[in-house]
């Protein structure tokens, strides 16, 4: 199951999804209001893990700033960061992601490497 974590607004989240044809990809949707706390705290990739049936430490968060790893970490989930976004790769090693990607693009292939 796939899950998005954002924290974008509810209206602003699903118009990027519908813009892509990607809604009918997620198991959930996690947007700024859906938990009392949003990124970096935990809560939403809580959430998100718990409406896929999976624990978090079971799950992989991928993300481009360090926000998005350290809410992973926290959750304890495992973590990608992807450069193709706004992070850098030496910020997003000191937050903690246990793996660098050039994009998206490669993780289907990283993860059958592991």
């Amino acid at each position: 199951p796939l899950a998005v974590v954002s924290a974008r607004d509810q209206e602003s989240t699903q118009a990027f999804l519908q813009q892509f044809e990607l809604e009918g990809f997620f198991t959930a949707v996690a947007t700024a209001l859906t938990c009392q706390r949003t990124k970096p705290f935990p809560d939403p990739v809580i959430w998100a893990a718990a409406r896929m049936g999976v624990a978090p430490e079971n799950c992989l968060m991928v993300g481009d700033t360090t926000v998005d790893i350290r809410a992973g970490r926290s959750a304890g989930a495992q973590t990608a960061g992807v450069l193709c976004g706004f992070g850098r790769e030496d910020e997003l090693l000191r937050a903690g992601a246990d793996l660098i990607l050039p994009g998206t693009a490669g993780l289907a292939e990283a993860l059958a490497a592991r």
